[in-house]
């Protein structure tokens, strides 16, 4: 690059006549496609230091010598003549100038001319001069480099392609789609940052969208677990409140001469980061929706060929963002704001239809509220058997045998139980002994007419009949038979044969078969509702789809507590008993209380609620 400060000529060009003006005038509006006139502008417009611009290259059908103005910004005019003449050195000269301007120039407003040559593979196409209102050296030669950067995309609209309108269009479009692939925004937004950073080669890509005024971030280029990264998260966010509350892209660090803006939150993520953040906010009718935000290491701010396209991107995705969030928001959010709408249009007045709707529906819910409807208390219930039969153990000892199992179904006087007797019988040849011997010195003494002898003898003879008859009884215990005829409810022995038990330890338990009652846990705030006699339905779990109906025998006047609350135990008997009805079904059990108002069903519970608390407060 030419570094050396050139002084323009001390006797300024010649003047174009006002024909002159005009036939060039005409020829760039004919001759400069659209795409160079839009860069220039917004090249120069986004930068303060900027004041005027001209680009210039070879004429359409003349020799490789002539040169002809393509593009003038803001204006044409004699004003331009050393930006002309700036350019067309430049393009001679094929290297970048840095020139002082004539100070006797009419209407001079800028101070320096930056000119820079517009060179591809082949062949210089045109070159670029801009005027800038500095003397700094430092940010003029910053400008002149950022310019280089940007001249790439110039070069390539000067040879009749535009990266903007071919190449990228086909790349925005896949983008587009990738957005589109997924149903939710989460993974589609994903796939797309992904993508962007792999194409476009930045180190992170952010993308965030609105929710409560604020952007939350919902995808990071390579990362599908982004929730233990708080503090990033947070920069990132600011960084794109940033760029949402001024509605402009922000880029940091700032070209040499571009606008000043806010960017505060980008300056932090830099430094967090030690990258280069550009910042997009994506604006769907006028409403901005979300914002992206590009990173790149090492501060290398990116070209404006990459900022352009990429607001290109957020323009075309922005509705697709904004319809994904809607859509992946809750049922209840979406009705909420279709209700919301409605109310909105009937309000206004702009359809009288729904106005009448809204009017049918409110009269509907005020009958429904006021009209007394049949009033039903539910609680949690559960069968049991109407009668139990407990089998305890008869004494010590220990299992020998477990003929039924729960669920089994037995006959009374059947065997159910059976427990080890070997020192039970023991016991008894034992005193059976003793007892031949008592009876053996009765008779001696009887022969030998010893009163004494004959008393003793038969005093010990009737203990050893005793003991004996104890232990009989004892033995014939050693089986537990069926009381009645029913079924197994409870405790299954057959894997603990062998184990002792103790004298009254329950067993077993029976139940007579096709007799149940239904017991009915009534919260404490609903037992005064409850009358005997009222009657039911109840439904349980294993036969969901068959309501049996009940009648309330009794309301046992003691509460008990259960999952932390008071209840009322209901005592209540099926009017029709099936077959598949089986001791221990769980259910669910409304009562028949009256008929209530709608509105007294809905608000009873926390009106009572609050009257107690009022009444504890300053009753």
């Amino acid at each position: 690059m030419h570094n050396d400060m050139l002084n323009w000529p001390t006797t300024p060009p010649r003047a174009a006549t006002s024909d002159e003006h005009a036939r060039r005038g005409a020829s760039a509006r004919s001759t400069v496609p659209t795409p160079v006139q839009r860069w220039l502008a917004d090249y120069c417009e986004r930068s303060t230091i900027a004041s005027c611009g001209v680009v210039v290259g070879l004429a359409a059908g003349t020799g490789a010598d002539k040169i002809e103005v393509l593009v003038e910004w803001p204006v044409a005019g004699d004003q331009n003549q050393p930006l002309i003449g700036s350019a067309t050195a430049a393009f001679k000269r094929g290297q970048p100038l840095v020139i002082v301007p004539p100070i006797a120039l009419p209407d001079a407003h800028f101070e320096r001319i930056v000119a820079l040559p517009l060179k591809t593979a082949d062949q210089t196409r045109g070159a670029v001069a801009i005027g800038l209102r500095t003397t700094d050296a430092a940010l003029i030669q910053g400008f002149l480099a950022d310019l280089q950067r940007a001249g790439d995309d110039l070069c390539s609209l000067l040879g009749g392609t535009s990266t903007v309108n071919s190449i990228a269009a086909t790349q925005l479009l896949q983008w587009q789609a990738t957005l589109l692939t997924r149903n939710r925004l989460q993974d589609s937004a994903l796939e797309l940052v992904n993508e962007l950073a792999a194409t476009l080669s930045f180190d992170r890509v952010s993308l965030g969208v609105i929710d409560n005024s604020r952007n939350r971030i919902v995808a990071l280029s390579y990362n599908a677990e982004f929730k233990s990264s708080q503090e990033l998260l947070r920069s990132l966010g600011a960084a794109m409140d940033e760029a949402v509350d001024q509605g402009c892209t922000l880029v940091h660090p700032a070209r040499p001469g571009d606008k000043p803006l806010i960017v505060l939150a980008h300056a932090a993520l830099a430094v967090r980061s030690g990258t280069a953040v550009c910042s997009i906010p994506l604006i769907k009718d006028g409403k901005p929706v979300g914002a992206l935000t590009f990173e790149r290491a090492g501060g290398n701010t990116p070209l404006q060929s990459e900022v352009v396209l990429c607001e290109h991107l957020a323009s075309l995705i922005a509705p697709i963002v904004e319809l994904k969030q809607r859509a992946d928001r809750p049922m209840r959010a979406r009705v909420a704001e279709a209700l919301v709408a409605a109310w909105h249009r009937v309000r206004h007045g702009e359809d009288a239809r729904p106005r009448m709707v809204a009017i049918g529906i409110f009269v509907a819910l005020l009958v429904l509220t006021l009209l007394p409807l049949p009033y039903r208390i539910s609680a949690p219930a559960h069968i049991e058997g109407a009668e139990q039969r407990v089998l305890a153990a008869p004494m010590d000892g220990f299992l020998r045998q477990a003929h039924v199992r729960p669920g089994d179904v037995v006959k009374a006087g059947d065997v159910l139980i059976e427990l080890v007797d070997q020192d039970l019988q023991l016991e008894m040849r034992k005193w059976q002994g003793e007892l031949s011997q008592h009876e053996n010195t009765f008779i001696a003494a009887m022969a030998r007419n010893d009163r004494a002898l004959f008393s003793v003898s038969q005093a010990k003879a009737a203990e050893a009949r005793a003991q004996l008859e104890l232990i009989r009884g004892q033995l014939s215990r050693m089986q537990v038979l069926a009381p009645i005829d029913g079924m197994v409810i409870k405790g299954d022995l057959t894997q603990a044969l062998g184990a002792p038990v103790r004298r009254g330890e329950e067993l077993m338990v029976l139940a007579p078969r096709g007799q149940y009652r239904l017991i009915i846990d009534v919260d404490e705030q609903d037992v005064t509702e409850i009358v005997a006699n009222a009657h039911g339905q109840v439904a349980l779990s294993a036969l969901p789809g068959d309501n049996l109906d009940f009648k309330v025998e009794r309301v046992i006047p003691v509460a008990t507590s259960k999952d932390g609350r008071n209840v009322f135990e209901i005592e209540a008997t099926p009017l029709a008993v099936s077959d598949t009805l089986r001791p221990g079904m769980q259910g669910v059990a409304k009562i028949r209380a009256g008929s209530q108002p709608l509105a007294w069903t809905l608000s009873h519970r926390l009106t009572d609620w609050l009257r107690l608390k009022v009444w504890s407060w300053w009753g």
